[in-house]
């Protein structure tokens, strides 16, 4: 692990990073640098989000001009968009021994983009989405991320990446080292598998007390919209996934958590999940993505339309509008 101590903003000073994507993460990263004290410039194509680092105050410009005039490139757009603007706009523009770090493996791991020979590349993961990185570090600490240096001609590759890690405020918590290749398996396995279940879980269980004629608004907040199964699990971060429930359940929610456990989950989905996993590993799930982004990504709109007017969300915007304040 990397902490605090492991790496130094000296790697990095005088240098001029550039942020390439001002989206969920390119936000974050661009305001946690700037407060470090590094000179960052943005690099997007003219949008939303490039208005959006103008009104920040950032010295935003084309990305192949950003590119130009950085030493180190921090790659921040969507998986899908990696080929074309790498090849277009960054490839072409690097120098020599310049930094490109991506904060998904995924490009690399799948060949949807090609390294040049004479630039350090490395990976540098954050285990959060933006948001709480910013939150996080203006509070004065952190949020945990993956370390992996892929390419070093240099020399250089790993104290350079991890004085952004610091800035960022990454090494506030620690630093993993874990390959490009892992981490792009864990993370989609993670989004594929272990996100839908538990979205899943909270569906059936809503519509199994609707069915039984609960108020939808008090089974939902019961279940979910409280916030307090969110904390649970944000304390079982720290605590542990089974000392959460010892630390924080009463002798009748660790008797109900104890019975059931192991009974809800059968076999078959290990099965699904090993399927998942397969898919990820041998490329299934890139075809599908690439089929997805190619054709304006229909299957996404279609689920947006279903879940907007699914009795769950209706009843989400219910208790929106009935609480006075946001659970914190």
């Amino acid at each position: 692990m990397y902490f605090e101590q492991d790496a130094s903003l000296h790697h990095i000073a005088e240098k001029v990073v550039a942020i390439i994507g001002y989206g969920i993460q390119g936000k974050a990263f661009a305001a946690n640098l700037r407060d470090s004290g590094v000179s960052v410039i943005i690099g997007n194509r003219p949008d939303d989000y490039r208005d959006a680092a103008l009104r920040d105050g950032f010295d935003t410009r084309p990305i192949a001009d950003a590119v130009e005039n950085a030493s180190v490139v921090i790659l921040l757009i969507p998986d899908d968009a990696h080929p074309e603007v790498y090849r277009a706009e960054i490839a072409p523009h690097l120098r020599q021994s310049d930094l490109l770090i991506l904060a998904h493996g995924f490009s690399i791991r799948f060949g949807q983009i090609e390294l040049r020979p004479d630039v350090d590349a490395a990976l540098l993961a954050p285990k959060m989405f933006g948001k709480p990185i910013r939150q996080h570090y203006t509070a004065g600490s952190g949020v945990p991320a993956f370390i992996d240096v892929i390419q070093d001609v240099s020399g250089q590759a790993l104290p350079r990446t991890l004085a952004i890690a610091k800035a960022v405020g990454f090494t506030r918590y620690g630093v993993m080292p874990v390959s490009h290749v892992s981490e792009t398996e864990l993370d989609l396995f993670q989004e594929q598998f272990l996100t839908p279940l538990l979205i899943d879980a909270t569906r059936i269980a809503f519509e199994i007390l609707i069915e039984a004629g609960f108020d939808p608004a008090a089974a939902l907040l019961d279940m979910h919209a409280s916030g307090e199964m969110a904390e649970m699990m944000s304390e079982a971060a720290t605590a542990g996934l089974y000392e959460v429930i010892e630390q924080q359940g009463s002798p009748t929610c660790r008797l109900g958590v104890q019975h059931y456990l192991g009974t809800l989950l059968g076999e078959d989905v290990k099965v699904k999940g090993r399927a998942i996993l397969q898919q990820i590993r041998d490329g299934a799930f890139v075809q599908i993505l690439k089929r997805e982004a190619d054709a304006g990504y229909p299957s996404l709109a279609a689920y947006r339309a279903m879940y907007q007017t699914s009795d769950l969300t209706r009843t989400h915007e219910r208790l929106r509008a009935a609480f006075r304040s946001t659970p914190v």
